[in-house]
């Protein structure tokens, strides 16, 4: 996990909130010849997607982590990493897109 760059904090989830960090996770899928692809998806922290979320409330009171509350941070931190998901693309929309795209209706 990583703190997001500072000149890319906002979220590309829902263009308003800012992005307090950015959780990568690797991942491996098999392209149509048989062989793996390896990459990596970003998970990022908002302030707005994620708001109800209790460490995105330590960081609008704290601003930044502090080293006395590592151990509480950390508890937040992991809470968040073990229910966050990725999004995934909706294969049949992606479908419908490209084709619309073919047939020029884009």
């Amino acid at each position: 996990m990583s703190h997001a760059p500072a000149s890319d904090k906002t979220c590309p989830r829902c263009r308003t909130g800012e992005v307090l960090a950015v959780l990568r996770l690797p991942h491996t899928w098999t392209n149509t010849s048989g062989r793996p692809v390896r990459g990596i998806r970003e998970v990022h922290l908002c302030t707005h997607c994620d708001a109800g979320h209790p460490i995105v409330t330590y960081f609008a009171i704290h601003g930044s982590a502090r080293p006395e509350h590592a151990d509480f941070l950390a508890r937040l931190l992991r809470h968040w990493t073990d229910h966050v998901r990725p999004l995934v693309p909706d294969e049949n929309a992606l479908r419908a897109e490209a084709d619309a795209w073919c047939n020029g209706e884009l």
